[in-house]
């Protein structure tokens, strides 16, 4: 249970980057401002670890935390990126799941095109829908199984990417949420699926007039979302345009 943030375009403001890093820790020392299922009576801090991933000379370069994302703030380094795109994801470990930096997010695949992927929910299913002979599991988290079957039937479709292709990944599974964002050198897919807590798992789009925000937690600075993000709903990115799409 995670919460993620992707920005297309140009840099937010410093303001953003820090609503980001307080909806991880529940505001400490302040008023919550994005109250959801698991803080509404008490703190839920998103402390295992923490992720980013963004372009630079066109490739993907990832970088994985062990200290939680409050206690080593990534600002400094966001506000000095010059990429068209940046991938965070900060982690709270699902149950029984081991904290350690092969399990931190994003994950990364190259098969001549760049994949990061990010993930915010627990899948309680066995997942065994992607090629073992083709993916390596590095760490041990429901996560890295869901991008490689999520990899895997993208090949089988000539890469590309429709709403069928990702429902019939997880229609038997059981999860908490199965929020993704998977992004090549090119596009960014982001999917918003879950069967429980829709304030903590819905996702908010604000479109800008530099750029598109994704993120799990509310955004004040940048007002009103754009877009709340229903369940079952898959949206495409155009990164160099920072165009969005709806897929059905």
């Amino acid at each position: 249970m995670c919460r993620l943030f992707l920005q297309v375009g140009k840099n937010v403001s410093p303001t953003v980057y820090q609503e980001f890093l307080n909806a991880c820790s529940d505001y400490v020392g302040e008023l919550k401002k994005d109250v959801h299922e698991h803080n509404e009576n008490k703190l839920f801090n998103h402390v295992d670890g923490y992720g980013y991933s963004f372009l630079h000379n066109d490739h993907y370069e990832v970088r994985r935390f062990n200290e939680s994302i409050c206690e080593r703030p990534p600002i400094p380094e966001w506000n000095k990126l010059q990429s068209p795109i940046l991938l965070a994801h900060a982690r709270r470990a699902s149950p029984n799941i081991v904290v350690k930096l092969s399990n931190n997010h994003p994950f990364y695949w190259y098969n001549g095109d760049e994949y990061v992927f990010v993930h915010n929910g627990t899948i309680t299913s066995k997942i065994d829908n992607y090629d073992k002979d083709k993916f390596y599991l590095r760490g041990t988290t429901d996560s890295e199984k869901y991008f490689y079957s999520l990899l895997t039937s993208l090949r089988e479709n000539d890469w590309a990417m429709k709403k069928s292709l990702v429902d019939s990944i997880i229609n038997d599974w059981n999860y908490t949420g199965a929020n993704f964002i998977l992004a090549s050198r090119e596009k960014v897919w982001f999917g918003s699926y879950y069967q429980k807590n829709p304030l903590y798992y819905t996702m908010k789009l604000y479109d800008t007039e530099d750029s598109i925000i994704v993120s799990s937690s509310k955004l004040e600075s940048l007002g009103k979302p754009t877009e709340l993000l229903t369940n079952g709903t898959l949206i495409e990115i155009n990164i160099k345009e920072k165009m969005y799409y709806y897929l059905d």
